[in-house]
């Protein structure tokens, strides 16, 4: 058995081994988060696309990873089996225990060794029968070496690298989490062999190593080797785990203090950090900092808002993308409405106010390819803040009322009344849609 690359607790009964650690968080699963901003998604340093065959050899899972919702308002499904799909546990030096994890453990990949019995040594029987002056010796025709995961780089040696191991007490994993609680003392076979053993190893997978440990301090009560200033990035990574491992009181005294030490503030558009933000204010329920982030991306997002493969309860995204699209198609439908208002006379003051403010509404409604139709779902690309922009934008025209006075002469005034200003028509109009209130998805 290897030795433990971190040390929480010398005495630990338990190691868990953390696989492909440090694996790319919160990315977009497909169609950018917003098209205007296609840069905010940098690629990570490193990232690129696994060939299938090195997938394959590696039982690679390429999915991205997912934590379990948060406990307040958001249906959880009860757990059935095993308590965590992602974690496994061995007994120490047990010969009937699954022999895989070993790879990696071992100072070379197992794909690098040799396969001598590739190909048969010995002739059949058959073939030794053949009279020797008919016998021509044949050679096989050569075929291409098969490239293993060695022959790509860091793909092979990922798994190794990527292999961590860390000590930890079984009680303070026991006391703050229920899912270890659950594989440690649940009636498990892993349990069972726990406590038969006294030592087991557990098994997770793609946790960024920095964010697990300093989760794991926390539950030791080791603050003195906790950070007292995170990144938001960080921060975001630790919340994550400890939502899946059901342990948020193990952060108790620490939340406030790296919340308020944040250096990134709420974006003011929509990004990967406005996401990050939304995350965190849903888990650490923080309901300022929910109502702000969830207005940005409803009034700034061009399109369907993702949470990027974070826990955020699929009742707050449902609801957002539900507000934003809503409040697209009411602009929508006012315009039509003003704009029918106008055909019809119901608006304006005199037939040509009507008349010339209906000519200018459609006009500009089609210069800047508003004139869409009443029915249908939005369009993908439409941003409820640069629309409200554009109509708030569209110029009124001005004319001149002629009125004839005693002496026969005409009088010119410019045409003021309050229909005749698209500014007044559409005063009602904000360019921000309000936030979500935490409390509604949380009681």
């Amino acid at each position: 058995m290897n030795p433990p690359n971190h040390v929480i607790d010398p005495d630990g009964e338990v190691i868990i081994i953390l696989r492909n650690a440090n694996s790319p968080f919160a990315q977009p699963a497909g169609n950018p988060l917003t098209s205007r901003d296609s840069d905010v998604f940098p690629r990570l340093h490193g990232e690129a696309q696994i060939p299938v065959e090195v997938a394959k050899a590696l039982n690679f899972h390429s999915e991205p990873l997912r934590g379990k919702g948060s406990k307040k308002g958001k249906d959880k499904k009860k757990k059935k089996g095993r308590p965590a799909a992602n974690l496994v546990a061995l007994e120490f030096n047990s010969p009937n225990a699954e022999r895989a994890p070993e790879a990696c453990f071992s100072e070379e990949p197992a794909v690098e060794e040799a396969a001598p019995e590739a190909y048969p040594t010995e002739e059949p029987a058959m073939e030794a029968a053949v009279p020797e002056e008919h016998f021509v010796e044949e050679h096989p025709p050569e075929e291409p070496a098969v490239e293993g995961p060695a022959a790509y780089g860091d793909f092979a040696a990922s798994p190794v690298q990527n292999c961590l191991r860390i000590q930890v007490s079984a009680k303070h994993l026991i006391l703050a989490s229920p899912v270890f609680k659950k594989i440690l003392s649940g009636g498990w076979k892993e349990s069972i062999t726990f406590f038969q053993k006294g030592s087991v190893e557990v098994t997770a997978e793609s946790w960024d190593i920095e964010a697990l440990l300093i989760l794991l301090r926390a539950i030791h009560g080791q603050y003195y080797q906790v950070p007292r200033k995170l990144t938001l990035e960080m921060l975001a990574k630790i919340a994550v785990i400890t939502d899946y491992y059901e342990c948020k009181e193990a952060l108790y005294f620490l939340t406030d203090l790296w919340i308020n030490n944040l250096e990134e503030h709420i974006p003011t558009r929509v990004s990967r950090d406005l996401i990050l933000w939304l995350w965190i204010a849903w888990f650490f329920q923080l309901p300022s900092q929910f109502k702000l982030s969830t207005s940005i991306a409803m009034s700034q997002s061009d399109g369907w808002i993702d949470s990027l493969g974070l826990p955020i309860s699929d009742k707050v995204i449902g609801s957002m993308n539900e507000c934003r699209e809503k409040a697209i198609s009411d602009l929508i439908d006012l315009l039509h409405e003003t704009r029918d208002a106008f055909l019809h006379g119901t608006r304006g003051c005199v037939f040509e106010c009507s008349s010339i403010m209906y000519g200018a509404l459609s006009m500009q409604m089609q210069s800047s390819k508003l004139l869409l139709p009443k029915t249908g779902a939005p369009l993908p690309n439409l941003n409820y803040n640069c629309f409200v922009q554009t109509v708030m934008a569209f110029k009124s025209p001005k004319w001149c009322d002629t009125h004839s006075g005693y002496s026969g002469y005409g009088s010119c005034y410019p045409h003021n009344c309050s229909d005749a200003s698209f500014a007044s028509v559409f005063a009602t109009l904000e360019d921000s849609l309000a936030g979500l209130e935490l409390d509604r998805f949380t009681n």
